[in-house]
């Protein structure tokens, strides 16, 4: 599966992060918010707004800027989900 944005999934979508990109203060912002590669998140809301996530038992919401540097793929349930095995995954199915 290819990265993709964060506000490229619909509400009630559960994904993983891969990576943030973005500068120096806006990667930093985003790791202080629990958003660390890895780490699941579920979207609480979507559209053209703020975004409303749930990350690490909590809720945090996102302007479309911040959103668009946090890449994510779906989450395949698995407790660790690096992108490759997302792939293995989605090509056995």
């Amino acid at each position: 599966m290819t990265p993709k944005p964060l506000n490229c999934f619909c509400k009630g979508s559960t994904v993983r992060v891969l990576d943030i990109e973005g500068g120096c203060t806006a990667r930093a912002r985003l790791l202080a918010l629990g958003l660390t590669p890895g780490c699941p998140v579920e979207l609480m809301s979507d559209g053209c707004g703020p975004l409303k996530i749930k990350v690490r038992d909590s809720e945090v919401v996102l302007g479309q800027g911040l959103c668009d540097k946090v890449l994510v793929c779906e989450s395949c349930g698995s407790p660790i989900c690096p992108q490759k095995d997302c792939e293995e995954k989605a090509k056995a199915s």
